[in-house]
């Protein structure tokens, strides 16, 4: 698995070291936020020294071999928090239609997705994650085509699949962890 280094890395050394110090201090409040200017400035030595300090190096404001390590240490460590979770691509741009009947480990995510919003949408049936496109799992996506303005089929499309992403994105995954009560339902 190859993983794609920050924007940072793509700078000149001393831009690359601003950034770094900079994202850093996102994290680590005492040091200074720095504006990348690519010179080795007043500002970028104070930065330097106080990380220095801070981990117990000589305080020199030399960024030697150890200094330069343990602030790309503290930086992939300090982008590593920072960064957005990464997403998976469940039902890609031009995947095939899945039908009523059929199976697909694609519908087992789909299927807890649904799950989850039948706790908070009344007229949602909880679907056990079986990855076939049930009676359930089809009754939920002509629900939620019906209620999107799109073709009631029960057939998993990229217009369903967007549609409830939507719905999930809104209803569940930007809330904050909570106990549901079951007996307060939204209804759309």
């Amino acid at each position: 698995m190859s993983t794609s280094l920050p924007p940072a890395f793509s700078l000149g050394p001393v831009s690359t070291l601003q950034e770094m110090l900079r994202t850093i201090a996102f994290v680590n409040r005492s040091l200074p936020f720095l504006r990348p200017t690519g010179r080795f400035d007043e500002e970028t030595l104070e930065a330097v020294m106080m990380f220095q300090k801070i981990n117990g190096f000589p305080v020199t404001g030399i960024v030697d071999r150890r200094t330069w390590d343990a602030i790309m240490n503290a930086f992939l460590q300090a982008y590593s928090h920072l960064a957005p979770p990464r997403t998976v691509t469940i039902f890609s741009q031009g995947a095939e239609l899945i039908h009523p009947g059929q199976s697909s480990p694609l519908l087992r995510p789909l299927q807890d997705m649904f799950r989850a919003l039948a706790e908070i949408l009344e007229g949602i049936a909880s679907t056990p994650s079986t990855g076939v496109l049930d009676e359930d799992t089809t009754a939920n996506l002509r629900w939620l085509q019906g209620h999107s303005g799109l073709p009631q089929t029960g057939v998993l499309d990229q217009n369903t699949w967007e549609m409830l992403v939507r719905l999930f994105e809104t209803f569940v995954s930007q809330k904050p962890v909570q106990k549901i009560d079951n007996n307060q339902k939204t209804h759309l």
